[in-house]
């Protein structure tokens, strides 16, 4: 995630600053409000967060029932600078009624209508000049890409038939370090169709082929990964359509002010040991929690790990640190105005899947020894 990650890093030093000082109380998600409302404290991917953390981007003004707690009525969600985000409107917790986000130019970004949670008829999305976007189609129990437009205004797919190609925003963090994603190919009757290319885009604007998936009339065959250099054919890893994340809100996730769990390096470290030990588990082993510590530089370079608690079983053992060594960048610590080297203490959960047949990994937490 380097080209990411020092985005990141320049553009928001305060976030670790901010993070420590979160510590010292107890962190604040939402607040009551005199009219009878709730205010909601959200990440820009709709993760709860603290009300002075600095990775706090939305706020939703909103009914809620706290016995049945769901959102009642309807709500706005605001920017920082105030500007109203999204607007729409729930019944007994469910979406119900128009909805409509908003570009920072005011312009409106997408609206639809749902019906008890789902989406429907046309989902029409505009570029911030107010021209049309893309329109997908709803009703028929699954989403067709039914018009699209390009930049200069070029109808690409009409009806249900031509060519796409959209850029989808990465959605948490990834290895590689791309900040979106471009996705290209026919589409037929509203569905893909044939060989589609995927292309990763980085912070500094460079591109790079990652792969390909191929379909048929909208059933998907197989994919080949790019960086891996490895074919896959079970399910799709990339969508087609914009990331709604606000239909997270609902959910109530919690995300502490740390760059590793906002930035969801923790969420990925858990992801990463569960694929490594996948069909490497012959024996269950009990409920653990790992701890190690590593040494991490100023550039966000791992070194030696010290492994404190660990499996008893050597494979497992071997294994675990065999998978952490292939994790080639951590977030380093921050002091006194400057990145630093510093010694990274982590837990993860291990919790082993009777009916998978697998091991679980999860709540991983990482402690820093001099920043933050």
């Amino acid at each position: 995630m380097r080209g990411l990650v020092y985005v990141l890093l320049v553009a928001s030093p305060l976030a670790y600053v901010q993070g420590q000082d979160t510590l010292a109380r107890s962190p604040s998600y939402y607040e009551k409000l005199s009219n009878g409302k709730t205010r909601f404290f959200y990440d820009d991917h709709y993760y709860l967060a603290d009300k002075q953390c600095q990775f706090k981007a939305i706020e939703r003004v909103v009914a809620y029932d706290a016995v049945s707690q769901l959102f009642v009525g309807e709500f706005v969600d605001f920017n920082n600078r105030g500007q109203a985000v999204l607007r729409g409107s729930y019944r007994d917790g469910k979406k119900e009624g128009d909805f409509a986000a908003y570009h920072g130019n005011g312009q409106v970004k997408w609206q639809v209508a749902f019906v008890q949670d789902v989406p429907q008829a046309i989902w029409k999305h505009y570029y911030p000049d107010g021209k049309p976007l893309l329109e997908v189609q709803y009703g028929t129990g699954e989403a067709l890409i039914w018009n699209f437009w390009d930049r200069l205004g070029r109808q690409r797919v009409k009806d249900g038939n031509g060519r796409f190609e959209f850029a989808v925003e990465a959605d948490g963090y990834n290895e590689f370090g791309y900040e979106r994603y471009n996705r290209k190919g026919k589409i037929a009757n509203g569905r893909p169709h044939g060989n589609w290319t995927i292309e990763y885009v980085f912070a500094d604007g460079k591109k790079h082929d990652a792969g390909y998936e191929f379909y048929q009339h909208g059933r998907f065959v197989t994919g080949y990964d790019g960086y891996k250099e490895q074919e896959f054919s079970q399910n799709p890893r990339y969508g087609l359509l914009p990331n709604n994340t606000f239909l997270r809100a609902e959910s109530m996730i919690v995300k502490a002010c740390t760059i590793d769990d906002y930035s969801g390096f923790t969420g990925y470290l858990a992801k990463h040991l569960e694929e490594w030990f996948a069909g490497e588990v012959d024996e269950l082993p009990d409920p653990l929690k790992i701890e190690f510590s590593v040494a991490v530089d100023e550039r966000g370079v791992p070194g030696k790990f010290e492994m404190k608690t660990t499996f008893a079983q050597k494979r497992y053992a071997d294994l675990l640190r065999e998978g952490l060594g292939w994790v080639g960048f951590w977030f380093p610590s921050y002091a006194d105005g400057a990145y630093i080297s510093d010694s990274l203490t982590v837990t993860i959960e291990a919790f082993p899947d009777a009916a998978e047949h697998k091991l679980r990994f999860f709540d991983a937490r990482i402690k820093r020894d001099k920043g933050i």
